[in-house]
């Protein structure tokens, strides 16, 4: 590796062109690491350097095979005597400098200079530069891959060009991170004078110091880069997996052009899974738990790999070794690399669709299944969701009476039961493979999705038990804040599940859906019908008998807890009922609210008999709905509702 002296911006920047390479990562800086480069700036005094950290660079023979084609816009620049290089550790902090460059000089008009140099010189010696002539080639001199999704965002959307294929690549959470990152850096110039622009710009080109690299021909960038960039803000496995593959295709004993192809099949696919786990902005996927999930489902799952699953992958699987071993079982080839990126490519599309199952072309059946379940919790069913949408064909009832009982089991087994997390996690783990892979046979048979339903139905009742729930319940009144069924943490969802109940006998549209936001998650959701604080004289003829033990297990029974359409004021909260039903001047009662508000309010008064009542109401519909019995297993619903003993 050559070393040179401290080098200033200006200094790397001469005759020289970089661009980011496919098998690197993309943009990931934070605000954090952008305040801290914003810091360095401010407090750098004019006369004084700053070392900012180290570039390193490998040449890139553009004559050779591959190159050629990604360079050809360039190349009448570097028939001036520019130099190509790939930028294997530094780009992180070399694409935020360029993005507030460019930021800086695109509010100067044209024609206008600043620290010596015209705006026109400025930009071509960091950004971007067009070629005179019959053939309009535009260069930038920063930037990524031609076939790399962040290219185009980058010069279009960052450096402000104009390109006929800016649509043809998805923005991605890379991209999103560009944005934010131009965003944050026009934040900060917006209000600065033309002189203290002069000053950030000249600390910017001479002021900041790196130490810079040009890496050998004899090493290879691919280790270097997993090398070097294991500093600093870790990369992420999804990051590390595609280097490797990248790595690996380049060792296969293949002809050229097939590991060319294989290596744009790697790219492509790395594209669409960035893509879509960045597709909803607003809450983006996690790359490292796509990868688990799919390494679930993809591989034999196994407990004592769990928390080690990047090893399996780079460490057993993916290595220099199984290429060259001479053990079949273990033994890489281009068509097994294909497979496996085959597969990401298609699962990442699944995954995100289980996850924003509301944007999907499913059934509104399995819309709503896919959604209770997402809000109950997946539990241990994610890897087995994902393989069941993978394959194409698969009977929609089947796959409704899937869900149902997926939910199913982790309502009663988790919600009910109180298990342990972790309950039956391998064996759902290892269905998910059996179906997936299609190679095992259960019982004579493929694994098909009413084997799966099956399979969860029994585990199910091997784990179910009600008395759990008891003893839970118990807790959450004696123990703490007391608070009972307001401090279950499934209420809500169990409270949804019964307003949806309501909205299916009254054959209506309905009046709250988790399909439209998150609010029905909010505490300001439920309601306490007889209030926390009952300071009205309704409430104190009512209840004024019961000590405050009794009167505390009325108000967090079952039956005293309401899920609201809308959240209302908390001094109507505490209002007597016949307010609450339909308050004066106001049009928030419960006469128009869900359909849960709408049966109470049904009733003439408020008192311990209605709790009750209510309450042995909702457990009755707990039993049907989840197919269960508590009178089977002696557990006494008075008891189960906190209110054994207490006089109604």
């Amino acid at each position: 590796m050559e070393a040179t002296k401290l080098q200033s911006l200006s200094e790397i920047f001469t005759n020289k062109i970089f661009k980011v390479p496919d098998f690197q990562r993309g943009y990931s800086w934070e605000s954090g690491q952008l305040e801290d480069l914003w810091e360095d700036l401010q407090i750098l005094k004019p006369d004084k350097t700053h070392y900012t950290g180290m570039i390193t660079v490998k040449p890139v023979d553009v004559a050779k095979v591959g190159n050629k084609e990604k360079w050809e816009n360039d190349s009448w620049l570097l028939q001036k005597g520019y130099k190509a290089y790939y930028v294997i550790d530094g780009q992180q902090r070399l694409t935020s400098i360029i993005i507030l460059i460019h930021k800086i000089l695109d509010t100067l008009d044209d024609g206008e200079g600043i620290n010596f140099g015209s705006k026109d010189e400025w930009v071509g010696k960091f950004l971007y530069c067009s070629s005179v002539g019959g053939y309009n080639y535009e260069s930038f001199i920063f930037g990524y891959e031609k076939d790399d999704p962040s290219n185009e965002y980058f010069k279009t959307k960052i450096l402000g060009r104009i390109s006929s294929s800016a649509d043809k690549y998805p923005e991605t959470l890379y991209t999103e991170k560009l944005k934010k990152a131009k965003g944050f850096f026009k934040k900060k110039i917006k209000d600065l004078s033309k002189e203290e622009k002069e000053k950030i710009f000249s600390k910017i080109v001479n002021g900041l110091r790196f130490n810079y690299y040009e890496i050998d021909d004899s090493l290879d960038e691919y280790v270097v880069f997993e090398t070097m960039n294991n500093r600093g803000k870790r990369l992420s496995t999804l990051e590390l997996l595609k280097n490797r593959l990248m790595y690996l295709s380049t060792l296969l004993n293949e002809e050229e052009e097939e590991k060319r192809r294989l290596r744009n099949d790697i790219n492509e696919t790395w594209k669409t899974i960035y893509e879509y786990l960045g597709k909803n902005k607003h809450r983006p996927l996690d790359d490292e738990d796509f990868l688990r999930n799919h390494w679930i489902m993809h591989d034999w799952y196994d407990r004592e790999k769990a928390n080690r699953f990047v090893d399996s992958l780079l460490k057993e699987r993916f290595t220099v070794q199984n290429i060259f071993t001479e053990d079949e079982d273990a033994k890489i080839i281009a068509k097994d690399i294909r497979k496996y990126v085959d597969s990401l490519r298609e699962c990442v599309k699944q995954w995100y669709y289980i996850h924003n199952i509301r944007q999907s072309n499913y059934s509104k059946d399995i819309k709503y299944w896919v959604e209770a379940l997402s809000m109950v919790g997946f539990g241990a069913f994610e890897p087995m969701l994902m393989a069941v949408f993978a394959k194409e064909g698969e009977c929609e009832e089947e796959i409704v009476d899937l869900l149902k009982e997926c939910e199913r089991f982790v309502f009663l087994v988790f919600a009910i039961s109180d298990r342990r997390a972790n309950t039956k996690d391998s064996y759902f783990y290892h269905c998910a493979y059996w179906y997936y892979s299609e190679e095992i046979d259960i019982n004579g048979e493929k694994v098909g999705i009413k084997w799966l339903a099956d399979s969860i139905n029994t585990c199910t009742w091997d784990y179910f038990n009600p008395k759990r729930f008891l003893d839970k319940m118990t807790e959450l009144f004696e123990k703490n804040d007391r608070n009972g069924y307001y401090g279950w943490n499934k209420i809500r969802y169990f409270l949804y599940m019964y307003e949806k109940h309501l909205e299916e006998v009254s054959n209506e549209r309905a009046k709250v859906s988790w399909l439209q936001d998150d609010k029905w998650k909010k505490a300001e959701s439920i309601e306490h019908i007889f209030p926390q604080t009952p300071t009205d004289e309704y409430w104190q003829k009512r209840f004024g008998r019961y000590d405050d033990e009794e009167q505390n297990r009325l108000k967090n029974s079952l039956g005293n807890l309401l899920l609201l359409r809308v959240a209302k004021n908390s001094e109507l909260q505490n209002y007597d009922f016949e307010t609450k039903k339909h308050p004066k001047g106001k049009d928030i009662g419960y006469y128009n609210g869900s359909f849960s508000e709408i049966e109470v309010a049904q009733c003439k008064e408020w008192t311990a008999k209605q709790i009750k009542e209510r309450g042995m109401k909702m457990l009755e519909f707990m039993e049907n709905e989840w197919e269960i019995s508590f009178d089977e297993f002696n557990v006494d619903k008075e008891e189960l509702l906190g209110l054994k003993g207490i006089k109604v």
